[in-house]
């Protein structure tokens, strides 16, 4: 018999050498898999961004030139406020997005990858509309794109967007 028929099977060194490799393909594939979903979840912002937009161009067409503004959100001149949400909760204003359906403009509630209806802090991360004197803007906060509050984004006064953090910015009109 020979003398090497005994002695089958890897020795531990090999052992080991396969677990590294393995540990290593694992680590990268996790790190690459995290940021496909983070750039997934912006892409999907931008798209809603886009469609919201196209949405409230066809509102304030049938509305006369109101971009869901007199009966949605916050209301007032300078109205603003989160899109699936009465931003104040004083009512008796409905939500922009309840406004968009409704009207037939949107199908489903447009609402961030993040599921928030409001937040607050510079990582926020839920839909946010603004008109002002300057015009109609729709936010966001991408994750891909750092943000502080200390940025100036020139759209609105009072700079309340970019205290929640929104550094993705849709102009309306």
């Amino acid at each position: 018999m020979n003398q090497w028929a005994k002695n089958r099977g890897f020795t531990i060194v090999e052992l080991l050498v396969v677990i590294v490799v393995i540990a290593i393909l694992a680590a990268i594939t996790i790190v690459a898999y995290n940021g496909i979903q983070v750039r997934a979840r912006d892409n999907v912002r931008k798209q809603d961004l886009a469609q919201i937009s196209k949405a409230l161009k066809l509102y304030a067409i049938d509305n006369s030139d109101d971009y869901a503004s007199l009966n949605c959100g916050s209301g007032g001149a300078n109205s603003y406020g989160w899109l699936p949400s009465d931003y104040d909760a004083a009512g008796p204003l409905k939500p922009i997005n309840t406004c968009l359906i409704e009207g037939g403009y949107l199908t489903k509630a447009l609402v961030d990858p993040g599921g928030l209806s409001s937040c607050s802090g510079v990582t926020c991360y839920a839909y946010m509309k603004a008109s002002c004197v300057s015009g109609t803007y729709l936010y966001a906060h991408l994750e891909t794109v750092p943000q502080t509050t200390t940025d100036l984004d020139g759209t609105c006064q009072g700079g309340w967007d970019t205290a929640y953090g929104m550094n993705y910015i849709v102009r309306v009109n």
